[in-house]
């Protein structure tokens, strides 16, 4: 129940107690869910700080994500800006554009058979994880406890298919499920100590994002058999805050990212929040401006619309259905912003 007189909430105390429980002064606007952060080109350009260098170096990285809560009102700070992290970790070879639109990508899959999976002692000391660690505690002392801290790891299915390429994954959910198994349980089991790593750096908040998973990818029995019992695996193993994100979020899939057992989960533009609302339970139902067309094509009037039917249709945080796009206009970002600010503080 929202209480218009209250004292006004920092956003970290308003997006805690609306994943958490609480009395809120108003729905927060976020962007904690995606894989990609709330960092987009005209935020780089006026913060002086560009990506690929932002990706590579922890203090850069710190200071750009802080940037985007200073140039859009986004409240929170989302750390990293891409969703390779892990299989560049494990070994894959990563590209990276020196367009600032443009995501680094994984250029090769060496791993072939589940003998190649070897979990390396030094997880944490992997590639770029020290860096997302570092600037996660950079962060956390910049901001203290006035922005919440968010970070990502991806999701099991998602590794697993980066690992091995996702066409030759996808074949052996059809006739290989003993290595599907193999990897999925590597993959989870990599994904759990960073994403434990990420909290003890200083992250109030952890999305599994697994954004390569869909319903049209795989049967239905692989998806409840095999993925949720993974994805089951990480959200018991998590003692802080969880969220799940997947690619193919929309309608039908509800009871199944509700089954996996996270706090919250985001859904996209197509889905009548109203309508899954006693479906949820207790998860918080992050979402569901458009990232690909209003928030980026649309006009701030747009999004502000998009916005308030979103709140008048019960999202407990309003955010873009798949984070921040590079190419989506401040002001937009802005309008989000703004329209939670005048409309969120009504049921």
């Amino acid at each position: 129940m929202m209480i218009e007189d209250m004292k006004e909430l920092s956003p970290k105390k308003r997006v805690l107690k609306a994943l958490m429980g609480g009395k809120l002064d108003r729905v927060p606007v976020t962007c904690i869910t995606g894989c990609q952060g709330a960092i987009n080109v005209e935020m780089q350009k006026e913060s002086g700080i560009h990506w690929p260098e932002a990706h590579k170096d922890a203090e850069k990285m710190a200071r750009l994500a802080i940037a985007g809560y200073e140039l859009s009102g986004i409240e929170c700070v989302n750390i990293p800006f891409d969703n390779i992290v892990e299989a560049e970790a494990l070994g894959c070879k990563a590209k990276y554009h020196e367009k600032m639109h443009l995501f680094p990508v994984v250029m090769d899959h060496p791993y072939i058979i589940p003998e190649d999976l070897k979990m390396p002692d030094n997880i944490l000391e992997l590639g770029r994880i020290p860096v997302v660690l570092q600037a996660i505690r950079i962060v956390r002392e910049e901001v203290g406890d006035f922005l919440p801290i968010v970070s990502h790891v991806i999701g099991p299915f998602t590794l697993a298919g980066e690992l091995v390429e996702i066409g030759k994954f996808l074949i052996w959910t059809l006739k290989n499920p003993d290595y599907v198994k193999a990897f999925l349980d590597f993959s989870t089991d990599f994904i759990i100590e960073f994403a434990k790593a990420q909290y003890r750096a200083g992250s109030d908040i952890v999305t599994v994002a697994d954004g390569s998973l869909t319903p049209y990818m795989v049967t239905p029995d692989v998806l409840h058999q095999v993925i949720k019992p993974a994805l089951i695996r990480i959200a018991d193993s998590l003692g802080g805050i969880r969220l799940l994100y997947i690619g193919g979020k929309e309608e039908s899939m509800v009871p199944f990212l509700v089954e996996c057992g996270y706090d919250g989960i985001s859904v996209d533009e197509t889905v009548n929040i109203a309508r899954i609302r006693p479906v949820v339970g207790d998860s918080k139902i992050l979402g569901n401006v458009s990232s690909k067309r209003t928030l980026t094509s649309g006009s701030p009037e747009e999004v502000k619309a998009e916005v308030k039917k979103a709140i008048e249709d019960g999202a407990d945080l309003i955010e873009p259905s798949c984070g921040v796009p590079p190419d989506a206009p401040t002001v937009n970002i802005r309008a989000m912003v703004e329209a939670v600010k005048e409309f969120g503080g009504r049921r």
